[in-house]
């Protein structure tokens, strides 16, 4: 099972391979970052983001939309929740 920091680490390297152009801003997130607001996800790099995050983490989101994560944490304690 992964740590709390891999997944972290992880979900940096997904955000910065759906979007490059956001390197900077990935670099400085933290986990109350919020993936609209303050990463600068659109409605379809949301949606990169959740079939990314299950081809990396070999794992399904099942009825969870991208709607239902708003911040890092949330991303990284569903997870570190499912892989249990």
């Amino acid at each position: 099972m992964l740590t709390r920091e891999e997944v972290f680490k992880g979900l940096k390297e997904v955000l910065l391979m759906i979007d490059p152009s956001k390197e900077e801003v990935v670099n400085n997130i933290t986990e109350d970052s919020r993936l609209v607001e303050d990463i600068g996800l659109a409605s379809v790099s949301l949606l990169y983001l959740v079939i990314a995050v299950e081809e990396k983490f070999n794992i399904e989101f099942g009825d969870l939309g991208v709607e239902d994560f708003k911040t890092v944490r949330q991303t990284i304690d569903y997870i570190l929740d499912v892989q249990k």
